[in-house]
C-alpha cells in the first residue's frame, strides 16, 4: 500500500517514514509537512492511506482530517501524544478511522494499518473508552442514531455486529457465509440508513445501544 505521511516533527517525521518505509505492505511513502501540502500531495500522488498528526500550524490536524474524509474515501489514522477523551472524540467525529498513540506508534503501526487497510478500524483500549464517554448532547444525538437501528434488516444487522467486533469484510464474509460483495453492499447501505460516514460510527452506535441502563 502507499501511504501519506502528514507530520511537521521532522525527527519524528523522518523515524516514522523510515520505519514505514520497512514494512513489507508498505510501497511508496509520501510526506508532508503540514496538512495544506497534504491536501496537495493527494490531488497529484494516489495513496491508500494517510497518516496524520493532530497537532500541525496552518490548517491544523482535525481540520486536514475532516476535508480528507469529506472529499475522499481514504482511511485516516491519526498520530497524536494527546490522550484526553474530549480529543479522542474530535477525531472520531472528523471521521477519521483509527487513533495512534505516538508513545506506542511505531510498535503498533503495522497491525493498525493492516486493520485499516482490511476495511475495519484501530482504536485502542483508551480511545474507545473515551468514545464511550461523550457528553450530554452526543448521548441524545447517538440515541437518535441508534433508534435507525431498527430500520436494519437481520443481515444488515448481522454485519453490523460482526463490524462492532472489529471483523474485516473478510472475515464477516466467513462468519456468516456470504460473499465479500454482498457484504459491501450491506455496508454501504446500513452506514446509509444510520446517516453515518464510516464503519466506526457504525460500530459505536451498535455497541452503545447494548450498553446496560444505568
Amino acid at each position: 500500500m502507499d501511504l501519506l505521511l502528514i507530520e511537521d516533527d521532522q525527527a519524528y517525521q523522518l523515524a516514522m517514514a523510515s520505519h514505514l518505509r520497512q514494512l513489507a505492505a508498505v510501497g511508496q511513502v509520501w510526506v508532508a509537512d503540514d496538512g495544506e501540502q497534504g491536501l496537495e500531495l493527494l490531488v497529484s500522488r494516489p495513496v491508500d492511506l494517510v497518516l496524520l498528526d493532530l497537532v500541525l500550524p496552518g490548517l491544523g490536524g482535525l481540520a486536514t482530517c475532516r476535508r480528507i474524509t469529506a472529499t475522499t474515501t481514504l482511511p485516516v489514522l491519526i498520530l497524536t501524544s494527546q490522550d484526553d477523551p474530549l480529543w479522542v472524540q474530535r477525531i472520531w467525529g472528523a471521521g477519521a478511522r483509527g487513533y495512534l498513540h505516538k508513545e506506542r506508534a511505531l510498535a503498533l503501526v503495522e497491525l493498525a494499518l493492516a486493520s485499516l487497510q482490511a476495511g475495519a478500524s484501530w482504536w485502542d483500549q483508551k480511545a474507545t473508552a473515551a468514545l464511550q464517554r461523550r457528553d450530554p448532547m452526543q448521548a441524545i444525538a447517538t440515541t437518535g442514531q441508534s433508534e435507525r437501528l431498527n430500520d436494519l434488516t437481520q443481515r444488515e444487522q448481522d454485519v453490523l455486529a460482526c463490524m462492532a467486533a472489529g471483523l474485516n469484510n473478510r472475515d464477516i464474509a466467513q462468519r456468516l457465509r456470504i460473499g465479500e460483495g454482498t457484504v459491501r453492499s450491506h455496508v454501504h447501505l446500513l452506514l446509509q440508513k444510520l446517516q453515518v460516514s464510516n464503519r466506526t460510527q457504525a460500530a459505536l452506535i451498535w455497541l452503545s445501544a447494548r450498553e446496560p441502563a444505568r
